[in-house]
């Protein structure tokens, strides 16, 4: 095999790949049921209504120049 051909199969075989990921990933889905549905926005709520954590601080520079 020719080394040209294995240097430029990324470029070939890649957008193959985004191709058919794409059609699958786009394709049609069956219909859902209602309760479903509900249930995945009950937790969709209960998710936005959770607290927020506190940010993690940084080290303070005291600790980092001891070492």
């Amino acid at each position: 095999m020719p080394s040209w051909l294995l240097w430029l199969s990324p470029v070939i075989v890649a957008p193959l790949l985004a191709v058919v990921w794409i059609s699958w990933a786009a394709r049609p889905r069956g219909p859902v049921q209602a309760i479903e549905t509900v249930e995945k926005y009950d937790r969709f709520r209960a998710a936005l209504t959770q607290p927020v954590p506190e940010p993690r601080r940084p080290r303070s520079k005291a600790k980092a120049k001891s070492r």
